[in-house]
């Protein structure tokens, strides 16, 4: 009897597993509910900006205002080391190699999350620069299609070879013709206007918010790709940052690179050549539009692209917004089995605020009922033990 309480236990954890479960799609979830990460932009400098610096340091300045910008996941720190001011440790290596006589320059970093302390891109304060950091052509074709409901966009970088180029391309598209036939959207999604309904049938009672959609978005199993040169000028930073971020990548200079992007402009790890099979088309395909299931968004693979998109203009209602966790997948090169891949350690999650005190106070019915659940079955258990 006493094997009765290891039971009781698992049955109340896949209990609680089950009052948490989600059935929004990842790729959807990801679009409106998950703030993208933000990336930061050193300016060094050691003389006086001249007017064009100046100009274009309002340029970024504005993209990074909360207040005046366009939605840019940027945050802006400028250092004049004409000063003898404390460095933080973070710039502290760029700042040794600047020298009084350089030209103003911008340093690009990764959001903090992904714990990458070298910079990916840099370059000189100019005009040119600063636009590209915060928006490129390819970045806005990209958002049309995640706001037009498109699943995920797969990005095809190419190698530079225009016969391989081109057979990897038709190759992935016939592997996500057939992915989106294959796939199929979870049961149980909610549109917001019928969040105050009630659920009839077997399952009579009030909806579960979580399935509750948050924006008028279509709703759809769509895959689109856009193939890109990688010696494209006008996408350099963008490039750079898709393809530094990850040791595989970074180190691949002839052969196509073929990477999901989806949610705010969230990618995860891309396809080298040969990888790029069926197998591995479909398991991503599956996994971004499979439900969700409860974690932080930080524990779960992938990496935010530096966007100019004021998402929340996109999204409806007033809902208080959770993170979740998504299928247990480690992301695609967990897919391809590359030992050299390790995911970033993750942070820390920050919840929302709520949106009044009552509910900051509040504790959800379904995890109060399963902790109640959980408490009757360990007292029935123990006085089953004393009894017999």
């Amino acid at each position: 009897m006493k094997n009765l309480i290891p039971v009781v236990f698992s049955t109340g954890l896949l209990f609680l597993q089950s009052t948490h479960a989600c059935q929004v799609p990842v790729f959807r979830y990801a679009l409106e509910r998950w703030e993208a990460d933000n990336y930061h932009a050193l300016i060094l400098h050691h003389d006086p900006l001249n007017t064009n610096q100046k100009d274009s340091l309002a340029i970024l300045e504005r993209a990074a205002s909360p207040e005046l910008g366009d939605g840019t996941n940027l945050k802006l720190h400028l250092l004049d080391l004409s000063f003898n001011l404390a460095i933080a440790p973070r710039w502290q290596s760029e700042a040794s190699t600047f020298k009084p006589d350089d030209q103003a320059r911008i340093v690009l970093y990764y959001p903090e999350s992904t714990r990458i302390k070298e910079p990916f891109w840099t370059g000189g304060l100019n005009k040119e620069n600063v636009e590209r950091i915060v928006d490129s052509p390819l970045r806005q074709t990209i958002t049309s299609e995640l706001l037009a409901g498109t699943s995920n966009v797969w990005l095809l970088i190419q190698g530079g070879h225009e016969s391989v180029d081109l057979q990897a391309e038709t190759r992935l598209r016939g592997f996500l013709e057939q992915a989106r036939i294959e796939t199929k959207l979870p049961d149980g999604i909610i549109p917001l206007e019928k969040a105050t309904q009630l659920r009839s049938g077997p399952d009579e009672g009030p909806i579960d918010m979580d399935d509750v959609l948050r924006s008028s978005v279509p709703l759809k199993i769509d895959f689109k790709t856009i193939a890109v040169s990688r010696d494209d000028p006008v996408e350099e930073i963008f490039l750079a940052m898709l393809l530094n971020h990850s040791p595989r990548m970074r180190s691949t200079k002839e052969e196509p690179i073929a990477i999901p992007v989806f949610g705010r402009g969230r990618v995860l790890e891309g396809m080298i050549g040969a990888d790029m099979t069926l197998e591995h088309t479909r398991g991503a395909s599956t996994y971004l539009c499979a439900a969700c299931s409860c974690q932080v968004k930080d524990q779960n693979p992938g990496l935010d692209m530096l966007m100019s998109v004021k998402w929340s203009d996109h999204m409806l209602g007033s809902l208080i917004i959770e993170d979740r966790v998504l299928p247990p997948l480690e992301g695609i090169a967990e897919l391809v089995d590359d030992p050299d891949i390790k995911n970033p350690t993750p942070k820390q999650p920050v919840r929302p605020s709520a949106q009044n005190d009552e509910e900051k106070g509040s504790i959800p019915i379904s995890l109060v009922f399963t902790l109640s659940a959980i408490t009757i079955l360990i007292l029935f258990s123990t006085f089953w033990v004393r009894k017999s």
